[in-house]
């Protein structure tokens, strides 16, 4: 799985979704590319904050958006015959509430989407031996208030496995002369 697919597989859950509906004339998805270094990350989150939230997504009341975080690799060898890509994302499901009323509820209703999205995500793999979505791998946590102060939601972090043997094959053909 690329970082195509990937953000493919959940621009889809976003668009079918009942309480996201993504469509490009009413946008509730959107992808950020978040740095592995910590100093960076903090820039790259802050300008989903400002640039996204409230901007590009406009969610209606009682409506979701789905951010996707950029993927990042980490190549393992079982020290045989097998490489694997370990894949690490995230993604946020946010909601605006409005001032003055209760963002746990919001909390409650973001994590609970989530869930749901990831069910389905492991519905979808079920029988792909290739892709691989370990469940003790998958946490969550609480977000906000973000933006403008009305943005809550559902922090969900993830990892999945796929073969890196054909990747890091040697291809001469790749290296002409």
């Amino acid at each position: 799985m690329r970082n195509s697919q990937y953000a493919a597989l959940f621009k889809g859950k976003a668009e079918t979704h009942g309480l996201i509906r993504h469509r490009d004339n009413s946008p509730r998805f959107a992808r950020i590319i978040v740095s592995i270094d910590p100093l960076q990350r903090q820039v790259d989150l802050l300008e989903m904050q400002e640039t996204l939230l409230g901007r590009l997504l406009k969610p209606n009341h009682g409506e979701q958006v789905l951010v996707l975080e950029s993927l990042q690799t980490q190549y393992t060898d079982n020290q045989g015959d097998h490489y694997q890509r370990r894949r690490r994302g995230a993604f946020f499901i946010l909601e605006q509430v409005p001032k003055g009323q209760d963002h746990w509820l919001a909390l409650d209703r973001t994590e609970q989407t989530g869930e749901e999205i990831l069910g389905a995500i492991l519905a979808d793999y079920a029988d792909d031996v290739q892709v691989r979505w370990p469940i003790e791998a998958i946490q969550s946590d609480a977000v906000g208030p973000l933006h403008d102060g009305t943005w809550y939601g559902t922090r969900f972090d993830l990892e999945f496995t796929t073969p890196a043997n054909a990747a890091l094959a040697y291809r001469p053909e790749a290296f002409p002369s």
